[in-house]
């Protein structure tokens, strides 16, 4: 069974504002995020406080959480490591 990834609106805009300044590189932050569809344990995934979880993936961090009635992630918010 697949779960639901979403994305809050603040998270968005923080990806489109990347996604202007090397639109190649968010490549990798959608491949990290389209492998929560199997779950919100992954690579590089580590528990943040009771309901969410922090994802590092590359120069990625993504902070997200997680849904277990309704099977449900939601992407809160994105950034880069400097």
């Amino acid at each position: 069974m697949t779960w639901t990834v979403t994305w809050e609106p603040r998270a968005l805009d923080e990806a489109a504002g990347f996604l202007k300044q090397n639109p190649a590189d968010v490549r990798s932050l959608l491949e990290a995020t389209d492998a929560l569809t199997g779950g919100p344990v992954t690579e590089g995934a580590r528990p943040w406080g009771t309901a969410h979880y922090r994802l590092r993936r590359g120069p990625w961090r993504v902070l997200y959480r997680v849904d277990e009635l309704a099977r449900s992630i939601h992407i809160e918010h994105v950034g880069r490591s400097s």
